[in-house]
């Protein structure tokens, strides 16, 4: 069996300021449960190049990673490629996408 479930939300507020209030790494602890934290490698706000040290908590183990955007275009895609650190050691995957696809970060 199957369940299909859909959430939807309307915040009262104009589109750029929900964009950029979502854009924003620094605010992923106030809405995204398992980020405890996002401490900025380079300085806010974010461009391409800007990296950020996230910790989050997740099935109960500390993850510790840093997200470096090499893509930004404001109105459809902001792509970042994980630089991960965590207990396991360091991975640098590469990025994939499709064209048409839209990722939040």
């Amino acid at each position: 069996m199957s369940v299909d479930v859909e959430v939807q939300t309307i915040i009262d507020r104009p589109v750029a300021a929900v964009t950029a209030y979502a854009a924003d790494p620094g605010n992923a602890p106030e809405w995204y449960a398992n980020i405890r934290s996002v401490d900025w490698q380079t300085p806010p706000p974010v461009t391409v190049g800007s990296r950020m040290d996230f910790v989050a908590q997740f099935l109960g183990r500390r993850l510790a990673y840093t997200y470096e955007v090499v893509e930004l275009d404001p109105w459809t895609v902001v792509d970042q490629r994980p630089v991960r650190r965590t207990d396991v050691g360091v991975s640098r995957p590469g990025l994939s996408r499709s064209r048409g696809q839209r990722r939040a970060a």
